[in-house]
């Protein structure tokens, strides 16, 4: 039995990171509501998905967007956010009224297993690039 338990604490962290994204493989992100409720669709036609972690990278990304108000469209992107360390309060009475007004949608990864699913570096948003739900490239940069 203690060796079951030892081969299990060796082995779990392994099977936390199993999900993780990663380049030449198929997309299989989980089910991301917007501000809005509304599903976020991953589609054939997706070429770019954005993901801010901190608030100064959603602070950066509001920037670009006020600047570049078409670029979602324009290069069939999402944009999400990381808001696992968000307490549910404050999301549900400060971030979300402020987000509803922004004219472009935010995939909301509320739960750490959602979030996990995406490569992340240290001090830098993740750029994934996507051909037919293949995923081409993933790169970390601080801005756009």
């Amino acid at each position: 039995m203690k060796y079951f338990i030892l081969a299990a604490m060796l082995l779990l962290p392994f099977g936390l990171f199993a999900d993780a994204l990663k380049e030449g493989a198929p997309i299989q992100a989980p089910v991301i509501k917007d501000q809005f409720e509304k599903n976020v669709s991953i589609t054939p036609q997706t070429k770019q998905i954005i993901i801010a972690f901190t608030k100064s990278q959603g602070d950066v990304m509001k920037a670009f967007f006020e600047a570049n108000p078409n670029y979602l469209s324009e290069n069939s992107a999402l944009y999400f956010m990381d808001a696992t360390a968000v307490p549910s309060m404050v999301m549900s009475m400060f971030m979300m009224p402020k987000f509803k007004k922004y004219n472009y949608a935010i995939g909301l990864l509320e739960n750490e297993k959602d979030a996990g699913y995406f490569p992340k570096k240290e001090d830098r948003m993740t750029v994934i690039t996507l051909d037919n739900l293949n995923v081409t490239a993933i790169s970390f940069q601080e801005k756009l």
